[in-house]
């Protein structure tokens, strides 16, 4: 397979000025993640709309600035498949947010892959090619890189970008716009941004927390990341988020307490001990750093009750018709709140044609329920 192997800065120069002249190209990122909180990046691979296909090696380049640029161009579109960890590690390594993006993946909605299908799986069905998949865990920062490495490398873009022809083919002009607000919010550089203080807002299990409760779990989950920061580690080796979760509910005061917590090894608790009891102590004294308890929503009322259940019967069929999970199409508040006019996920992004426009149709009663074939349908009035 011709493909060049960047790893000169003059090349990568020379490579990016010729990508600044071409439409769009396909991109793929391999990474290290194993022991450290950042990820480290080990590849790029890229396959543009010409057919120039390349490795960038970002292990023994000094100045990366020309694929920076290129990546924050708004006139060029830069494919991907399951974007979010290659703009994630892209961002913290450039400092440059890309721009312009098209995402394979969140794209396979319309074509019935559901919002999560595995590259190799789409890659087969649209295009009748199997790949192997067993480097997926290999050692990227390895050098030299063995042949079966640069295959599967390679593949992930030189496929992609038929897959991306493919896809522009298949998607209606009103699909490709909704997508642009799910691309669009891929890069809100918040969601890459590391910010200690917020990190508590990402355990699950907190929802009928005392405010209390609340304030020592954003206190050591503040904590655990600047340590992990610090340390670069993975934040589970600091202390995993059942261990937060259980001092949160039984805050223990001395360290020998500490011992007790089945969620916490005697490990940990001899490396970090005296400092959790000093974050649970210092939370227990700035009650002013505990957050609200958040304001439970108006319950639905009974004829709202009675639509969001019908609403939920259609939205159970179209999960099933799009390959998707119930619950990563439509939760009930978000019915609860199209039907009320307030802000929602179905008003946004692909959701808004896969649901929210049916369902506003039927809340408007110009569209009713039948079942056909087996299926529950939309119909017209």
């Amino acid at each position: 397979m011709n493909h060049q192997t960047i790893i000169s800065d003059s090349a990568l120069d020379e490579f990016c000025k010729q990508l600044s002249h071409q439409a769009w190209f396909a991109i793929d990122t391999e990474f290290v993640r194993q022991d450290t909180y950042y990820a480290e990046l080990s590849l790029i691979q890229i396959y543009s709309e010409q057919g120039d296909l390349a490795l960038i090696d970002p292990l023994v380049l000094q100045d990366m600035t020309p694929l920076w640029a290129l990546l924050a161009s708004p006139s060029i579109t830069k494919v991907f498949h399951s974007a979010r960890q290659d703009i994630e590690i892209l961002f913290q390594v450039g400092g440059l947010m890309p721009q312009n993006i098209f995402d394979t993946q969140i794209a396979g909605v319309f074509l019935g892959y559901g919002d999560m299908a595995g590259f190799a799986r789409v890659i087969e069905n649209e295009l009748n090619v199997s790949l192997d998949k067993d480097q997926t865990r290999t050692n990227w920062h390895q050098r030299p890189l063995t042949d079966r490495q640069i295959q599967y490398a390679l593949d992930d873009v030189r496929f992609l970008a038929p897959l991306y022809q493919a896809m522009q083919q298949q998607l209606s002009a009103n699909q490709k716009q909704a997508l642009n607000w799910d691309f669009e919010q891929l890069l809100e550089a918040s969601l890459y941004q590391i910010n200690p203080d917020q990190a508590w807002l990402k355990l699950k299990g907190t929802q009928n927390f005392s405010p209390k409760q609340l304030g020592m779990t954003k206190v050591l989950a503040a904590w655990r990341e600047r340590t992990a920061i610090e340390l670069n580690q993975p934040r589970k080796w600091i202390i995993n988020d059942e261990a937060i979760l259980s001092l949160a509910k039984r805050p223990v005061r001395v360290l020998e307490g500490l011992y007790k917590v089945p969620e916490l090894n005697s490990g940990l608790v001899r490396q970090f001990g005296e400092a959790i009891i000093q974050q649970l102590d210092w939370a227990f004294e700035h009650e002013e750093v505990w957050p609200d308890k958040p304001t439970k929503p108006e319950p639905a009322q009974p004829q709202e009750e009675s639509q969001i259940q019908l609403a939920m019967s259609y939205a159970h069929q179209v999960a099933l018709n799009a390959g998707l999970n119930l619950n990563n199409l439509t939760q009930r508040r978000d019915i609860l709140n199209l039907l009320r006019q307030q802000p929602n996920m179905l008003d946004q992004g692909w959701r808004t044609l896969l649901l929210g426009e049916p369902l506003k149709k039927l809340f408007n009663h110009q569209a009713c329920l039948c079942v056909e074939a087996d299926q529950i349908k939309l119909v017209a009035l």
